[in-house]
């Protein structure tokens, strides 16, 4: 019965680690292959934002970061290609977008 716990701890830690190990070359990897411009930066040239007076903002990297690891980092982009209005539906720095028009 030892053996028996002994082992399915093992297992247990090992799929664990599998899973951990899996995550990180996935993310690894679509980071690797997601060497495009970020929609962001579209979105501030549309609204006419100049990108030094964005840097200058606290939440500007925060809204960076959001954008570089968002899924629909695609679908955002062709939205920008089509459209002419502010950031794309559902966009997670639409807020930041509007309080960067507004100050």
């Amino acid at each position: 019965m030892d053996t028996f716990v002994t082992f399915s701890v093992a297992a247990a830690w090992l799929a664990i680690f599998g899973m951990l190990a899996w995550g990180a070359v996935y993310h690894w990897r679509a980071m690797l292959r997601d060497d495009g411009r970020l929609p962001i930066f579209g979105m501030a040239a549309r609204r006419g934002l100049a990108l030094e007076r964005l840097e200058q903002a606290p939440a500007f990297y925060a809204a960076v970061r959001r954008c570089a690891m968002c899924r629909e980092k695609e679908r955002c982009g062709d939205w920008l290609v089509r459209r002419t209005g502010g950031p794309a539906p559902g966009c997670l720095n639409e807020g930041f977008m509007e309080s960067a028009a507004h100050s």
